[in-house]
Formats: structure tokens, C-alpha cells, sequence
């Protein structure tokens, strides 16, 4: 199946209101760090797929109707308190702030991914909340895979701690404000809506 097809049948599917299922994806994925950490690159196709979409169709398709972890902030509306988050949270200070923050985390993760490749420091094993206060427990691995190398582990744990963050951070939005507060200032969002405007400018 190409890549023209698969986003053709992610389309369909989210038009026939099946998107309202696309919550299991985002719990499917925390469970699969428990699974095998490395099953935490799978993020990187989330990363990936929004630009993807945006150049094919000239339009936010992966946060209006696509994205897993939206779907899951819809469905804590039945716990939210609804009320309206402050005009400086969903600001486009705000925004560009948390997108610096993000941009600044793949950078650390690139440079100490490559201090691991050279065994200038040991590779981290633990899930890390904004990437500075280290879980105090391991996730148990029910599968292991002979081979693979502690650089891969490292990445995959960073990335992996990288959505673990953002989604605790847009469960708490969710909850104390309107479901998709986090949205508003979500990195993949700011930067999709970027490269659309780019895109109609070069039209």
C-alpha cells in the first residue's frame, strides 16, 4: 500500500466518524513502553504525518480529524471543569514558548544520543517528565529483543518521555480548562499551521 493510500484510508475512516476511536492509539502507545521501549519511535510517524498531510491537502487534517491524543482530550470533556483558559495560556507567546521548549528538547535528545553512540555518557533508563525529573521507577519490558544497542534505548526513551510529558501536561489542561486547551499551544499544531501559511504564500 503507498503512502497516497494509507492517508486516503486514514481520510475515509475519520469522515465515516471512526476517529472517535482514534483515543485507543494514544493508550495503545503508552502500553507499548511496556511492552518494548523501542516501540516508542513509533511517535516519530505522529511527528512526520501532520506535515505530510498538510502539503497533500492544504489544510490541518491531522488536528482537526486525525490526531490520536485530541481524540483522547475530547473524550476527558466528561471530566473537565470546561472553563475558558486564560488569554495568556493559549497566546501566541505561549505558543512560540512552548515550541522553542519542544525544539530545544529534540535538540538535547540528538546531542545526547550521539554522547551515548560515543560512551561519553551512559544511556538513561528511565522515563523523564520534561525531560529533567526522572520517574522513580523503571517500565517493566514483557518483550525482550536480543541486539539492541543502548544508543536506540536512549533515543527511544527520550522520545518516549517527550510524549509521556506532553500528554500529562494536556491531560491537566483538559481537565482544569476545555478539553483541547492543549491544542491551542501544541508544538505539531503551531508548526503545521506555520508550514500551511507558507505553503498559500507560495500559491
Amino acid at each position: 500500500m503507498t503512502c497516497y493510500q494509507v492517508f486516503s484510508y486514514t481520510e475515509y475512516m475519520s469522515e465515516k466518524t471512526y476517529h472517535r476511536y482514534l483515543f485507543i492509539i494514544t493508550l495503545v502507545y503508552f502500553i507499548s513502553g511496556f511492552i518494548n521501549i523501542t516501540l516508542a519511535l513509533l511517535a516519530l510517524f505522529c511527528m512526520i504525518t501532520p506535515f505530510i498531510l498538510v502539503y497533500r491537502n492544504r489544510r490541518l487534517t491531522w488536528c482537526h480529524s486525525v490526531c490520536p491524543r485530541a481524540d483522547y482530550l475530547n473524550k476527558l470533556g466528561l471530566i473537565s471543569f470546561r472553563k475558558t483558559a486564560p488569554k495568556w495560556l493559549v497566546s501566541a507567546k505561549m505558543k512560540r514558548g512552548v515550541l522553542s521548549y519542544f525544539c530545544m528538547n529534540l535538540m538535547f535528545i540528538g546531542l545526547s544520543t550521539f554522547m551515548v553512540s560515543q560512551g561519553n555518557i551512559p544511556p538513561i533508563d528511565k522515563v523523564r517528565f520534561l525531560m529533567a525529573f526522572e520517574i522513580p521507577w523503571s517500565l517493566p519490558q514483557l518483550w525482550f529483543i536480543e541486539g539492541i544497542s543502548d544508543v536506540l534505548i536512549h533515543f527511544s526513551y527520550r522520545i518516549y518521555s517527550i510524549m509521556f510529558s506532553s500528554t500529562v501536561l494536556g491531560t491537566i489542561l483538559a481537565i482544569r480548562y476545555r478539553p483541547r486547551t492543549w491544542c491551542a499551544i501544541c508544538p505539531m499544531n503551531t508548526m503545521s499551521a506555520d508550514y500551511l501559511k507558507r505553503l498559500k504564500a507560495s500559491n
